[in-house]
């Protein structure tokens, strides 16, 4: 029972560690180096109880994580790091079963007892939730990341109220007014006249057949937009604002979700006042 326990449960909790601490670093996971490793980490942990001391098994346990770390991050970035990483993971994995029985019995021979009684199962169904979770949470921050150049405010002043949107600046954004010259900020209209007050979208219906219409090429075809001149545009990038000249554009409908309310064209943000 114990040599399939360790075969088993080292074998799983050492992929699952290494491909965590290679996702936490934004790395592609090389699953046989990981196989590999796993396979060297199971078969030494089926000779821990052959050693005679804690001495000798803290430095045979030193000794390997330096090795899978070897097999597992030699000749990427940051191996160091990843090494670091993979033993946080091991211990995060290892001690979610512990933790488990600490909160069940609410004492550390408790805990233990449960850890000995319940090995197999629940350490490798909690180190996987960890895994799960933790995989969840790197794929967030590095969405986070990789949208936060393009993440921006912006506050429209127009039929005398000040408008805020969560913009998103769209490279491939190239609208500009043809009779002023001015890049088009692009949102829709029902998005737009929900953020007026009564006054400001009666305002609106009143006059819209006197708004400039313009045609503009989009990926599903061409699209009329009609085209406002408001009192007054700033954009903020982080908690620093700055006033932009540009035109807004809105298209039918409701077309943008609730995280990006409007698009900005590159030319947009250099259009400073």
């Amino acid at each position: 029972m114990y040599i399939e326990f360790v075969i088993v449960d080292n074998f799983v909790l050492t992929l699952m560690a290494g491909s965590a601490a290679a996702r936490l670093c934004h790395k592609r996971v090389n699953i046989w180096r990981l196989i590999a490793a796993a396979a060297v980490g199971t078969v030494v942990a089926v000779f821990y109880p052959f050693l005679r001391s804690s001495a000798a098994e803290f430095a045979v346990k030193l000794a390997l994580w330096c090795v899978l770390s070897f097999i597992m991050f030699f000749k990427t970035q940051k191996p160091a790091v990843s090494g670091v990483l993979f033993l946080g993971c091991t211990f995060a994995f290892g001690g979610a079963s512990y933790a488990l029985g600490l909160i069940l019995y609410s004492s550390a021979s408790g805990a233990a007892e449960f850890c000995g009684k319940y090995p197999l199962c629940l350490t490798l169904g909690t180190g996987a939730a960890v895994y799960i979770g933790m995989r969840g949470v790197a794929k967030r921050l590095r969405l986070k990341r990789a949208r936060e150049p393009y993440d921006y405010g912006a506050e429209v002043e127009i039929f005398g109220r000040k408008l805020t949107f969560e913009a998103f600046l769209d490279t491939g954004n190239c609208v500009f007014d043809p009779r002023t010259g001015l890049p088009v900020m692009i949102t829709d209209a029902e998005r737009f006249t929900s953020k007026l007050d009564a006054t400001g979208a009666g305002e609106f219906v009143k006059n819209i057949d006197k708004f400039r219409t313009m045609t503009v090429e989009t990926a599903a075809g061409e699209t009329r937009i009609y085209i406002l001149k408001p009192k007054s545009v700033t954009v903020y990038s982080d908690r620093h604002g700055h006033k932009i000249d540009a035109m807004v554009g809105l298209v039918g409908g409701r077309r943008f979700g609730s995280a990006h309310e409007m698009l900005i064209g590159p030319a947009a943000i250099s259009e400073a006042v």
